[in-house]
């Protein structure tokens, strides 16, 4: 049964590169730089603010941090999916809109190799997401402007205790996606006239990062966890392909006028240099209380060919704390998690208003909890992240408030073990 468990999770993953639908965004900041970026986070770690760098939990699969995996238990199968939505209020100073996207986000499975000492998971999950479409006009002439796809990635993360306490992973991953923007342009002379054009990413590649904790034990039941990722600023390969056309409509028909494609040979594209630290504090099966900080420097990186000096470096901190009732209570509501927390970042995007540069701001609170099976080790861990993004102090600048709902199922089962009979 366990044989077969495995097969089925491994060829889930193998076949989910064809069917799997990422993680949507529908946000105008994801224009800029390579959009809205993915950070590991599940609805476990989500709930407390997204940590996970300084987290260790032996029955959750947490790609935060590779060291992580040393963790898994023995004879343990661990299989994950994950959902996610975003629901967003967008304003600016001339109009406001209302959009939403909800979607398969990641499949994962992870498992020990040597008891207590190494361990592995692999996992589809997104890399970046693109969504957002702009509109305006002058006297001339309507202009519509929108993007659409973005990155998945096939990741291979492991990790081993060297001793004890101390541990030490990596993470390889095969990235895959297609990114399309597209402008259009209306002529009001002849509204049955436009013209469009079309840029269109094939991004492929492979990244790596590593990570390290160390666990330092105060008690038998209390203990405080240090760990630390890098990422050295990297390259992933890409192919632009080029269309651009005029089009003439006719009631619901579009007649072709020209078009000409032009398709470049492959490049390259940057991958900015990250590093994060974190730390937490634990008392078993009662408390757990975490910080992640962490910069990414987007300086000079150049996105598909261009180097946009509006991308600086970021810098994010993230707090988190998970509360048990009662371990040991017969009632499973009392033994339910409790878990919040809060985040603040600044995205890569530096915007001028009145000759003054302004970096936009993103900030949020997180709840969530975990619903646990009494016959089984399966769980459903739920997570809600109540969210800002753009510049508090400019009340007429974009800005969009939003709402990310993650929903993770967990499997856990025993492998490899033998039955005895007396």
């Amino acid at each position: 049964m366990k044989f077969k468990l495995l097969i089925l999770g491994g060829l889930i993953l193998c076949m989910s590169s064809s069917i799997y639908a990422q993680r949507q965004t529908k946000s105008p900041f994801s224009r800029y730089g390579y959009g809205d970026m993915y950070s590991f986070s599940s609805a476990y770690t989500q709930a407390m603010g997204g940590i996970g760098v300084g987290v260790q939990n032996p029955v959750q699969i947490n790609f935060s941090n590779p060291a992580q995996q040393s963790m898994i238990k023995k004879e343990s199968f661990l299989f994950n999916v994950g959902l996610g939505g975003n629901f967003r209020f967008i304003k600016d100073n001339n109009s406001s809109t209302n959009l939403s996207s909800v979607g398969l986000e990641t499949m994962s499975l992870a498992f020990p190799i040597v008891e207590d000492r190494w361990g592995c998971a692999v996992g589809i999950l997104p890399f970046n997401s693109v969504g957002y479409e702009m509109n305006y006009s002058d006297d001339l002439s309507s202009y519509s402007y929108s993007g659409d796809g973005g990155i998945n990635q096939v990741a291979l993360s492991t990790g081993v205790r060297l001793f004890k306490g101390f541990s030490v992973g990596a993470t390889a991953s095969y990235l895959f996606g297609t990114t399309t923007y597209l402008g259009e342009n209306y002529f009001e002379e002849s509204s049955s006239f436009y013209a469009r054009k079309e840029l269109e990413y094939k991004t492929l590649g492979f990244l790596w990062n590593l990570g390290a904790q160390y666990k330092i034990n105060i008690n038998d039941s209390k203990s405080i966890v240090l760990g630390v990722t890098f990422r050295n600023a990297q390259k992933l390969t890409y192919r632009q392909n080029e269309y651009f056309g005029s089009y003439i409509t006719g009631g619901v028909n579009e007649i072709q006028k020209d078009t000409a494609i032009l398709a470049t040979s492959k490049s390259t594209t940057d991958i900015p240099l990250e590093l994060n630290v974190g730390v937490s504090y634990v008392s078993n099966d009662k408390l757990m209380v975490g910080v992640d900080a962490g910069m990414q420097d987007w300086n000079g990186i150049s996105c598909y060919g261009k180097t946009d000096e509006s991308l600086v470096e970021t810098k994010y901190v993230k707090f988190g704390c998970e509360i048990i009732p009662d371990s040991r209570s017969s009632k499973f509501y009392k033994k339910m998690p409790i878990r919040f927390g809060g985040h603040y970042s600044e995205l890569p995007v530096v915007f001028e208003v009145d000759g003054q540069d302004h970096q936009v701001q993103e900030y949020g609170f997180t709840i969530g909890t975990r619903v646990k099976s009494k016959q089984t080790q399966n769980s459903m861990a739920m997570a809600l992240d109540f969210g800002y993004r753009g510049k508090t102090s400019l009340a007429k600048s974009l800005h969009e408030k939003y709402v990310l709902l993650k929903l993770n199922v967990t499997l856990q089962e025993v492998w490899f073990t033998k039955r005895k009979i007396n």
